[in-house]
């Protein structure tokens, strides 16, 4: 047996085997074995087009295929494929022509490789593209209204006049409408950080100007569900490089989370510091809690803990996700920890390029 020989019959994940001039099998080796199914005895000396869907037959694609590599010297192209068994499979196929030295034809030599998930895989990638193109599409639609209602509902609340029922049916209207809102902006943000469009402009700003942003927006929504909501900074300014709009919205996930997850009575604590030129900081909260498997997984888009399924929170799965990217836009890392359900939960998320100034 020549060289040759042996490294064809040692390859295992390519179906190789010569063809005649009319397409009837010459040889096989053991990966075309394992791939189609077939012993060597089952199918020396017959057409190839027994590997072909019984409509491609009837489409005459074996001798196309054929005559395309006769006259071009090669052929490649993906296709349907079928096994013994009679399943089939995506494969990739080159043909190629072999003469002699007077040019005639002798045959031809045929490899074939099974592709089926390759071809998955850029299925998945083109549906995960319609899939954002959705999103962003029905975030639009959606977001278009919203801002018509939102100067609607402000022009009512400015005429006033509310009695103690019309003010609580005001406040539901008003942080449901404020949690629509949220929800929208996270789907085109997510849109736009899957398709390359999310920008972060870092500038050099003050953390606590970031932090009250964050926290004007949940200190009231803090006290109507009772909880405690603690913030805890160093006797100094915090400087950090950072989008100052993008780490506001990583905050207000966080404790939004935190919020979501915590029962009345319960406690919410944020915490910043600079250490080694990177600033960290911390969401902590003493609410439901997590099994300690599951909390890298709400970092993944779309996903939903154990938690939010029981207690029908909304959302989509989405803020984690979308903070995390950001995030690590920023150079940055974010993780969270859990000791366990009905132990709370700690949100961390460190940027680097901060400077502490004591006062």
């Amino acid at each position: 047996m020549d060289r040759f020989q042996l490294v064809v019959e040692a390859i295992e994940d390519y179906a190789i085997y010569m063809l005649d001039p009319y397409g009837l099998i010459e040889s096989w080796s053991p990966g075309a074995e394992r791939l189609k199914g077939y012993r060597a005895d089952e199918v020396l000396g017959k057409s190839y087009s027994m590997f072909f869907r019984p409509q491609d037959v009837a489409e005459g694609l074996p001798e196309w295929q054929l005559s395309r590599a006769r006259l071009r010297g090669k052929s490649e192209e993906e296709g349907w494929r079928v096994r013994k068994d009679g399943s089939v499979f995506w494969a990739n196929i080159i043909v190629s022509r072999i003469l002699d030295e007077d040019g005639t034809l002798l045959g031809y030599a045929k490899i074939t490789r099974d592709i089926t998930e390759r071809r998955r895989l850029r299925e998945l990638e083109r549906s995960l593209k319609r899939m954002d193109e959705f999103i962003a599409m029905i975030g639009h639609e959606l977001r278009n209204p919203l801002g018509p209602i939102r100067y609607a509902s402000t022009f009512i609340q400015e005429r006033g006049g509310f009695d103690a029922k019309q003010r609580i049916a005001w406040g539901i209207h008003d942080r449901q409408l404020a949690l629509l809102t949220r929800l929208l902006d996270e789907l085109l943000d997510v849109g736009r950080v899957t398709s390359g469009k999310l920008r972060i402009s870092p500038a050099r700003i003050p953390f606590k100007q970031v932090l009250d942003q964050a926290i004007e927006t949940f200190s009231s929504e803090a006290e109507h569900r009772e909880r405690d909501l603690q913030v805890l900074l160093p006797e100094g300014e915090i400087w950090v490089n950072a989008d100052e709009l993008r780490i506001t919205q990583v905050l207000q996930n966080l404790l939004s989370n935190a919020l979501k997850f915590t029962l009345p009575g319960g406690h919410i604590e944020v915490r910043a510091e600079v250490c080694e030129e990177r600033l960290r900081v911390e969401v902590k909260d003493d609410g439901l809690g997590m099994d300690p498997v599951t909390v890298d997984d709400l970092f993944l888009l779309f996903a939903q803990g154990q938690a939010q399924r029981e207690t029908h929170q909304p959302g989509l799965g989405i803020g984690l996700a979308l903070s995390r990217m950001i995030v690590e836009m920023h150079g940055g890392v974010i993780s969270g920890t859990s000791p366990g359900r009905g132990q709370g939960s700690v949100f961390r998320f460190e940027l680097p390029g901060a400077e502490f100034k004591a006062f």
